[in-house]
């Protein structure tokens, strides 16, 4: 009996391994992206678009993941950003805000971890500046970069010339005792 439920389960585990799907290919739009950037990697950010555009708006990440991943690390430096926009620039004008965060995601998670730091925030800004209702999904993707972008985004000085309401944009853990003057210098 024990060696009958043995063989059954054995049966059962290779059925429902054998049911499962097999793991996705690469679509050929994808592969041919892929080639394209391989052959010429300056082209990516415009084979990104062409390739975004001619599809569907949900293999606008796929496409920007696989592009990002195949970039040598000088060219991920300065291209990703250029990817990252240009897939977003290319999707239809409604698809633009909700794909944004899945593309800019999918550009950041195929950043190897030893170049994220600088690579990671050029993203987030590209993909902040074409869709900038998405930010805070789009900055979430980030991580750990998650607070070191929002102090760069927020300023710690007022503008030139500017100075009323400085200890209102810098808190005092930044700047020591509050200021009680209105403009520098203060005694």
């Amino acid at each position: 009996m024990a060696v009958g439920l043995a063989l059954g389960l054995t049966a059962w585990g290779a059925a429902a391994v054998w049911a499962q799907p097999p793991a996705p290919a690469i679509p050929a739009s994808i592969a041919e992206v892929v080639r394209s950037i391989e052959a010429n990697p300056a082209s990516a950010p415009q084979a990104t678009a062409q390739a975004v555009a001619a599809g569907r708006s949900e293999d606008a990440a796929p496409i920007v993941g696989a592009v990002v991943r195949i970039l040598q690390p000088a060219d991920r430096r300065s291209l990703a950003p250029s990817v990252v926009t240009a897939a977003i620039a290319a999707l239809v004008a409604p698809d633009r805000t909700p794909f944004a965060p899945a593309v800019a995601c999918a550009a950041i998670r195929a950043v190897p971890a030893p170049e994220q730091p600088g690579v990671v925030p050029a993203i987030v800004r590209a993909a902040v500046a074409l869709a900038p209702q998405a930010r805070p999904q789009i900055v979430a993707c980030a991580g750990a970069l998650a607070e070191q972008l929002e102090a760069a985004s927020s300023p710690a000085t007022p503008l030139p010339g500017n100075s009323i309401g400085i200890d209102i944009t810098l808190r005092p853990r930044q700047m020591g005792p509050r200021q009680s003057c209105a403009s520098p210098p203060c005694p």
